[in-house]
This record gives structure tokens, C-alpha cells and sequence, in this order.
């Protein structure tokens, strides 16, 4: 199993030092709009002809994005035609670099365990600034305050004063419910590490991980961040993947491992939040995938 393991890092590290690769034949990036202010969301329609198995994935860290950021994937869906498999995807993006600018979408082909990233044709999109032209780039002084008529209020003080009490209240039942809380999660045992088949219920993500892909990946996410929490003593659950995968880093775990889990979270969370629905070869390299992390963390 540690073999298997290891051929998947390889695999993994040689594919992120590969070149950029050009579109390929039938590639197409379409951009429903053409102007847009910064920061304000597009829609960036993607056409992906890839060999049939493989998959694609948007890689959204190359420069040749030009400035352009990945909000979200709206959709992704596949068809086969004449021998090959189009990949149709449809992202939210968008601009932060104001005037005319040129990016080319990036994205990741992976077949036969080897992966190659690919930057699609150009997209022209024109960023509109916020500002005006003579605008300075500062923040401006607020107008100070101003004098209204009218005298105090009778009732102003009695209530400011039952407001304080009222607060006062307040602040002491929270601080008694919660001191009351922290003791309980104080006297409540420690759950006992049974093995990643029983605790984790990575049993239950391959009963249904291509019936129903999103609670199988939720499951996947589950079991890593609690075998990565019960591991390393990090608060899995209340961090993002990017703050998990630097906080693993940051503690001495081996970057490759932090790499893994981070990637596998992330394709979690493109199942479960975004609508992307891997094949089944992906499913079952991710569940894979899923238990060498659980096995390596638990030992």
C-alpha cells in the first residue's frame, strides 16, 4: 500500500513541473461578457477535447490567467465524440487588473496517471475601474459632525442606564453558559481510534461513491480532517483547506503529505460546493487516495 503511495507522489510532483502545453484542436474559451468592473463576476465558458478517461481540471495558479481570478465552478459536464472526450466547464471568474487585458485559461489533462497542464486560447475581457479619472487613489476625509436642534430626551438616561443593566445581564448569563459548556467539554471522554475502516466510515463513501458522489466526498473530507486532527492536534474541521494544508507545513509534516491532503480536500470540496462530478476512475483514485492518508496519518 506504501508502494502505491509513493508511485502517486511521483506521479503527482513530476506532472507540476511539466510546461504549460498549447490548446489543442477543438479547444475553445468563450467569455459571455466582455467588460466588466473589477472585481465584478463573469461567466467564462470552457471547451476541453481530451482522450477518452482522462480528466480535466481548471488550474487556476498560472500566470497566464493575467490577473483574472477563479470565483467558483458553476457546471462541468462531458460527451464523447468522434473518439475523444469534450469537457465542457463553466466558471465564475473574475478581474482585478483594471484595462484591456489578454488570459488564457489553464487547465490540468491528466491520462494514464500522467497530467499535463494546457493553457486554452486567449480571452480578451476589459476591466472598468471603480474610480473616476481624477480621482486621488486615497481614501477621502469624512465631514465632521454638525449641530442639530432639539433638547435631551427625559426618558434618555433612565434607558441608557437600563440598557447597561440589561447588558451587564447578558454578559454574565453567556460567560456562566459557557464556562458551563468548556466543563463539559473538559469531563466528555476521548473518543478511542478504532482504525480508519470503522471510525471513519470509508466503508460507507465506497457503498455509494458513484451513486452518490457528493456524500461519498463528504465522507472522504470527513475522515481526513479527523485522522489529520487526531494526528497532528490541529483544529481540522474550524480551518480552510488552504490554512490546513500551511498549518501541516508550518508544524514540520512532510510537504508532500500536506500536498495530498490538500489536494484531495480541495477535490472534495469542488463535489460537494461547486458541482464537479469526476469519473469514476477519479472516484475511485480519490477514495484510494483517501485511505493511504488515513493509513499513513494513523501510524
Amino acid at each position: 500500500m506504501k508502494r502505491l503511495l509513493v508511485a502517486v507522489v511521483v506521479a503527482w510532483l513530476a506532472a507540476s513541473g511539466v510546461s504549460p502545453a498549447l490548446a489543442d484542436d477543438g479547444d475553445e474559451a468563450r467569455i459571455v461578457r466582455s467588460a466588466a468592473l473589477v472585481g465584478e463576476q463573469v461567466v467564462l465558458q470552457l471547451k476541453v477535447v481530451a482522450p477518452i478517461g482522462a480528466t480535466v481540471e481548471v488550474d487556476p495558479g498560472l500566470p497566464s490567467w493575467n490577473g483574472v481570478e477563479v470565483v467558483r465552478v458553476a457546471s462541468a459536464s462531458q460527451r464523447n465524440q468522434d473518439g475523444r472526450t469534450v469537457h465542457t466547464i463553466e466558471l465564475v471568474v473574475a478581474g482585478f487588473i483594471p484595462g484591456d487585458t489578454t488570459f488564457r485559461p489553464a487547465v490540468s489533462v491528466t491520462a494514464d496517471a500522467v497530467s499535463i497542464t494546457r493553457e486554452l486560447p486567449g480571452v480578451a475581457l476589459k476591466v472598468i475601474p471603480t474610480l473616476r479619472a481624477n480621482d486621488p487613489n486615497e481614501l477621502s476625509v469624512l465631514p465632521g459632525p454638525s449641530a442639530i436642534d432639539g433638547a435631551e430626551s427625559p426618558w434618555l438616561r433612565p434607558a441608557i442606564g437600563l440598557g447597561v443593566v440589561v447588558g451587564v445581564a447578558i454578559v454574565l448569563a453567556a460567560l456562566a453558559f459557557g464556562v458551563r459548556a468548556f466543563v463539559r467539554v473538559l469531563r466528555r471522554p476521548k473518543p478511542v481510534f478504532e482504525g480508519p475502516g470503522v471510525v471513519h466510515g470509508l466503508g460507507d463513501a465506497e457503498d455509494v461513491i458513484e451513486s452518490d458522489p457528493v456524500g461519498a466526498y463528504r465522507t472522504l473530507a470527513s475522515a481526513v480532517r479527523t485522522v489529520i486532527a487526531e494526528r497532528y492536534g490541529f483544529p481540522a474541521f474550524a480551518l480552510t483547506t488552504r490554512e490546513l494544508e500551511r498549518r501541516m507545513e508550518s508544524e514540520g509534516v512532510e510537504r508532500w503529505q500536506a500536498r495530498l491532503v490538500g489536494g484531495l480536500l480541495e477535490e472534495c470540496d469542488a463535489v460537494v460546493y461547486a458541482g464537479y462530478r469526476p469519473a469514476n476512475e477519479r472516484r475511485q483514485a480519490d477514495l484510494t487516495m483517501a485511505r493511504e492518508i488515513v493509513e499513513v496519518a494513523g501510524t
